[in-house]
């Protein structure tokens, strides 16, 4: 099943929000499960990312060559304002809790800047950009996992770049009560995102619009609490009120796939 989140039109086409389906029909088994526990200390084990790079060092960039009228120098910079943007929106921890959004400003030009600062009033534009946690809950100490990958080709325009990522960011959670918890991906959740960026240099473009001028997004949140969604929230699946699916590992695998499909569905 899958939840509409938001559409807007300086940010984001559509952003989704996928809770599992119904795990493929498998043999009846006399067999007790095996007992899971949450072991903070290394809270994705038993998921997709589990063996996931973490941190900074997860966003791991192309390496730059010539494209376009742009040299390799020039490439290597537009990617590391891509990354800049990144790490903010996803890691920087001042971001995620809503305390702080000068850092995710910050690599942007003057023209976008601007307009984010716009478009992130609403608080439903906010996903497609940067993550931001529901009030009450917290992250375990370790860095989120991350995994994708990052292209760059040519943009529509003379002196336009166009930089597209395909993302899953795994964030794990802190739990009072880990008896609420009783499989993994009931305290770790995955923010699928594609965007893409133009980056802009050259005479021809003003000052204001040199640098990341344009970014969009779209993607959708994976075993992340309903109620939260409607605000644009990202909150563990444990704290969703309603009835659990039971969901086994192999139907999980795509939603921790950043080259799967977006789904069509739209229900929560």
């Amino acid at each position: 099943m899958v939840a509409l989140l938001a559409t807007a039109a300086v940010s984001l086409g559509i952003y989704l929000t996928p809770v599992s389906p119904e795990p493929p029909a498998t043999k009846p088994s006399t067999a007790a499960p095996a007992a899971w526990s949450l072991e903070k200390n290394r809270p994705f084990h038993g998921t997709p990312a589990q063996d996931w790079a973490e941190g900074e060092a997860a966003i791991r960039l192309p390496e730059p060559v010539a494209t376009g009228a742009f040299t390799a120098e020039q490439v290597g910079t537009a990617l590391g304002k891509v990354k800049e943007f990144l790490i903010a929106g996803r890691l920087n921890r001042d971001v995620l809790s809503g305390r702080e959004l000068e850092p995710l400003y910050a690599p942007l030009s003057a023209n976008l800047r601007d307009a984010l600062r716009t478009e992130l009033e609403d608080p439903m534009s906010r996903p497609a950009f940067a993550t931001k946690l529901a009030p009450g809950f917290r992250l375990l100490p370790g860095e989120p996992k991350i995994n994708g990958t990052i292209h760059v080709e040519p943009g529509a325009q003379k002196g336009e770049l166009l930089i597209k990522t395909n993302m899953v960011y795994a964030y794990a959670f802190d739990i009072d009560n880990p008896r609420q918890a009783t499989e993994p991906i009931d305290v770790v959740t995955s923010v699928r995102i594609d965007n893409e960026f133009t980056y802009r240099d050259g005479g021809r473009w003003p000052a204001k619009h040199r640098g990341l001028d344009m970014a969009t997004g779209r993607g959708f949140y994976f075993f992340s609490a309903c109620p939260f969604l409607g605000q644009g929230l990202l909150a563990p699946a444990y704290a969703d009120p309603r009835p659990k699916i039971t969901r086994g590992a192999q139907s999980s695998l795509e939603y921790f796939d950043p080259a799967a499909r977006l789904p069509d569905e739209i229900t929560c």
